[in-house]
């Protein structure tokens, strides 16, 4: 189950006594809660009927009983329970007899309780705890948005701050910040962050520009190389060395910079190899686990090398490499290097 799950139950007003929720967007299961909070627990009684427990410094006696104290001037308590470890294969913060404990009392939470279990790691399924859960209550993952409902909430949470962006904007604002990027950890809150900061510079400015996000949008690192890589493709020396510099003022190892230099170039081989050979983009992104959107973005990227020039950048990425490592040759001048070769 999703997070609309939990909207319906709020809508319907059929919440579950027993949630479990896990995933990584901590941001929107805590957007979620507060929902939940609103719905059960009357402004003015929150100290005495809503009552959230951190999982790492708390037992199971008093878990439960905080469900079993009764609410006060109300209907309902709600009881939050952070980062509890028993729900995955890892190491736990609860003993075994603790954890059965507590699994044999989910059946008799009392009808005023509200039990919402916050777990910000994977969860093991296979776990009778949480297969208890998934009988007695509801299991909700929170993953990353994707697609419409990705672009519609970053619309929305421009308009809060009065600001208005277009579609082609909020493309570019993902590609820049690397939400979508295979293994990135930025969550909805990092993109909250980015629109604060862009809008605050805005002003009274309403429309959010191209040039608006470049220049303000912190980009990652995947980013910076795709845009280096593209200046040294378009011969573009004196930019490709300047994005070189920038990385290296942000903190970034020139080891970790040559090493995403040779992935890039690897996949743009690779996918200019699969694109010869009749693969479409939809086909090529999940044998290289990647978006499909990211396969379009180096397709037109590796337009501008032939696989030969590509051939001989890999070699000369893997022959600095060693000569780095070997001492032959300084880190920075061995990319100042190898960028002038290809971009000259």
């Amino acid at each position: 189950m999703g997070y609309k799950d939990v909207l319906t139950d709020l809508k319907n007003d059929q919440l579950s006594h027993i949630y479990l929720f896990h995933g990584v967007e901590y941001y929107l299961m805590e957007h979620m809660l507060q929902g939940i909070k609103s719905k059960l627990v009357d402004e003015g009684f929150q100290a005495l009927n809503y009552q959230m427990m951190d999982g790492k410094e708390t037992t199971i006696d008093q878990i439960i009983n905080a469900c079993e104290t009764l609410p006060f001037m109300g209907e309902s308590r709600l009881v939050v329970i952070k980062d509890l470890e028993c729900f995955s294969g890892k190491r736990k913060n609860i003993s075994e007899e603790e954890e059965k404990k507590l699994a044999a009392y989910l059946s008799d939470i009392p009808p005023t309780t509200y039990l919402v279990f916050m777990v910000t790691e994977g969860i093991d399924k296979r776990k009778k705890i949480v297969k208890d859960i998934g009988q007695y209550g509801k299991i909700i993952e929170f993953d990353k948005l994707q697609g419409t409902e990705l672009n519609k909430w970053i619309i929305k949470s421009f308009s809060r701050y009065g600001k208005k962006i277009g579609e082609k904007e909020v493309a570019f604002f993902l590609d820049v910040t690397g939400y979508m990027e295979r293994n990135s950890n930025k969550n909805l809150k990092d993109l909250e962050n980015e629109i604060k900061k862009i809008s605050d510079y805005l002003g009274e400015k309403t429309a959010v520009t191209l040039q608006d996000i470049d220049l303000l949008a912190s980009k990652t690192i995947e980013n910076n190389i795709f845009r280096l890589v593209e200046s040294i493709g378009e011969k573009n020396g004196e930019r490709a060395l300047t994005l070189f510099n920038d990385m290296l003022l942000e903190g970034e190892a020139e080891i970790r910079i040559l090493y995403m230099i040779t992935r890039q170039f690897r996949l743009l081989y690779q996918i200019k190899l699969m694109e010869a050979q009749g693969y479409t983009p939809m086909a090529i992104a999940p044998k290289l686990g990647l978006q499909q959107f990211v396969v379009k973005k180096y397709l037109n990227q590796a337009a501008n090398f032939d696989k030969n020039t590509l051939r001989k950048a890999l070699q000369k990425c893997l022959d600095t490499d060693g000569g780095i490592k070997k001492g032959k040759i300084g880190p920075r001048l061995g990319v100042e290097l190898l960028i002038s070769e290809f971009a000259g």
